[in-house]
């Protein structure tokens, strides 16, 4: 992908243009698919909320969610109550009808004045992170282009406000920690590390790693034997 492409991924006339057109797969997965999250998913984050017949689902907000089918499969596993956040219509109107149980915002997720502070207990990004990074240089932290920094502050502010108090926010993207630190360990946000970063595919050039953040301190968990 050329670099003049990939600075247009941060608007929603790109993924509306790109999904608008026939030869686009029903599904698309960037970075990995649902198959190599869920060991990650089981380990470090379905624990934190078990299901059970009494427990209530988390509330789980899928950011920028594009095509993934991540939020059918997370579904299926009992997590019924999630929210998709995207910004192209072509995007929503694909992938809505195909569970009418997910709900789906219109909204840019660096600007969602709409949803309330507080609103949810996970929030998951694949790849939409990525998209407001991806033409930009990733070596050296201080030739980072100001419209990335822009870009990535604003949203991990309005993640982290959406967020409750003890949330946890999963962003899977393919850069190095101390790029991805800087860029969403800004002002205006308590973030605390939920775990090291975590390789999803093996060691190489756009290695996927996970990363988990916690809103303020970690809360301690509920021994669901108990």
């Amino acid at each position: 992908m050329a670099d003049s492409e990939a600075a247009q991924m941060r608007n929603a006339d790109y993924w509306d243009s790109r999904y608008s057109n026939e030869d686009e797969p029903a599904t698309k997965e960037w970075h990995v698919g649902h198959d190599k999250l869920e060991g990650y998913l089981e380990e470090n984050i379905y624990p934190r909320w078990p299901l059970g017949e009494t427990a209530a689902p988390p509330k789980v907000v899928h950011l920028g969610s594009g095509a993934s089918s991540v939020p059918y499969e997370m579904y299926a596993r009992g997590y019924t109550d999630q929210t998709c956040v995207e910004f192209s219509a072509a995007v929503v109107a694909q992938m809505a009808p195909r569970n009418p149980a997910i709900k789906w915002l219109p909204h840019d997720v660096r600007a969602m004045s709409e949803v309330a502070s507080g609103s949810f207990d996970f929030a998951f990004d694949k790849a939409t992170f990525y998209a407001f990074c991806a033409w930009g240089p990733t070596h050296l932290l201080k030739s980072i282009p100001p419209v990335i920094v822009e870009d990535t502050a604003a949203y991990s502010r309005e993640v982290f406000r959406i967020l409750k108090p003890g949330g946890v926010f999963c962003c899977i993207n393919i850069f190095e920690p101390r790029y991805v630190h800087h860029l969403l360990k800004v002002e205006g946000t308590d973030w605390s590390d939920l775990h090291a970063p975590i390789a999803l595919t093996p060691p190489g050039w756009a290695q996927t790693r996970a990363y988990g953040f916690v809103k303020g301190q970690p809360v301690e968990q509920t021994d669901a034997t108990t």
